[in-house]
């Protein structure tokens, strides 16, 4: 392998490894380069939740919290908003972020979303962005998600499509990339009702300097 190569591919590790967990001053920049990526991704998403005032909501994965400002006006003051953020310093974005204007109570945990102590049946919706990728089984979370779901409780996942991904040589680091079929498959096998598929192209975006074409696929789903 050349020179060229390994500074390629070493500097493709770190870009994974900062979208897996974000760390230090330049998982702060790349958080905040993500929110310019993911802004329409994340809006929809959270429609899909179809939030209301007085909801309890979880989000996994909230990178710096600024995607989910508005989110926290929705559900007014008798709401519960609760991120789940396994670096700690996005975990602390979040809370200096929103903990000064968030119009309903907040809750942010710094940990893995396994471990966070979310009450059983106890939640509204929750929802993430881009995480698909970085679980080894999509079983094991959506039966975690039952377990905090409220009977009728929804579920909506963002994500960029399997094919937009492989297109990225950092995705070969560490990143799951699953179809759209097999999600929803997972969906349904702990019992829930499939409730939207939408997909959407994007105009390009840069990262790290890089310049992608991505797509957007959001998918949702509904405790019975």
């Amino acid at each position: 392998m050349s020179t060229d190569s390994n500074s390629v591919d070493t500097d493709d590790r770190a870009m994974a490894a900062q979208l897996s967990n974000p760390e230090g001053e330049v998982g702060i920049e790349l958080a905040s380069n993500m929110n310019r990526a993911n802004a329409l991704v994340t809006a929809c998403t959270i429609d899909c939740l179809i939030p209301e005032a007085g909801q309890n909501i979880v989000e996994i994965g909230p990178g710096n919290g600024m995607l989910s400002f508005s989110l926290t006006y929705t559900l007014e003051s008798e709401g519960h908003y609760q991120a789940v953020e396994r670096s700690a310093d996005m975990a602390q974005q979040v809370r200096e972020n929103l903990a000064e204007y968030a119009e309903c109570k907040m809750t942010v945990y710094n940990e893995d979303c396994f471990d966070a102590p979310i009450d059983e049946a106890s939640v509204d919706g929750i929802f993430g962005v881009n995480i698909i990728y970085f679980i080894e089984d999509i079983t094991a979370l959506f039966t975690l998600f039952d377990r905090w779901l409220k009977p009728g409780g929804r579920v909506a996942l963002g994500m960029r499509t399997s094919d937009t991904m492989k297109a990225q040589s950092f995705t070969q680091h560490g990143f799951k990339l699953r179809e759209k079929a097999e999600i929803e498959e997972a969906m349904t096998a702990v019992g829930w009702r499939l409730a939207g598929s939408e997909y959407f192209e994007e105009d390009d975006v840069e990262l790290d300097g890089k310049t992608m074409k991505v797509d957007a696929l959001v998918l949702s789903a509904q405790k019975m």
